[in-house]
């Protein structure tokens, strides 16, 4: 079953969201970003509540413009010495656009925290040994659920 929820109408959608579940792939393909959700993915609280017959979810962010747009950003700890010295607590790092479909593949789990929308946009809160943050400009969001 695919419902989808466009960012780019007169209105917001709220889009469900599938928070602490453990992404296994990440695509870019067909002008798009595709999540690949564990199996199972029923037992989480947010899945039981929205879809509690779904084993396995899908999510893609359909890129509003021709051109994959979209950052990424990490979460850095400050080496121990220079926090201590100068009260640094850290800072988000962009990182490579490249690295998005090399994150889930770590030895952490890299799960969905959650999502904030805005008209053609989208900022995904995720965490895998530290936060991640994804910022994207898209025109739809697809939900693929696998029941």
């Amino acid at each position: 079953m695919i419902e989808k929820y466009y960012l780019n109408g007169e209105s917001l959608p709220t889009i469900p969201v599938p928070h602490d579940c453990v992404i296994k792939h990440i695509q870019l393909k067909d002008q798009s970003i595709e999540f690949v959700f564990e199996d199972d993915i029923s037992y989480h609280d947010s899945i039981q509540y929205y879809k509690p017959e779904a084993k396995s979810l899908i999510i893609r962010y359909h890129f509003a413009y021709d051109t994959d747009d979209f950052s990424i950003y990490k979460w850095v700890k400050p080496m121990r010495l220079l926090s201590k010295l100068f009260s640094i607590d850290g800072h988000y790092k962009r990182i490579k656009n490249s690295l998005l479909t090399e994150l889930p593949e770590g030895k952490f789990k890299f799960e969905y925290l959650y999502h904030n929308v805005g008209y053609c946009s989208i900022i995904t809160k995720l965490f895998s040994n530290g936060y991640i943050i994804l910022d994207a400009d898209i025109d739809y969001v697809e939900f693929e659920w696998i029941c």
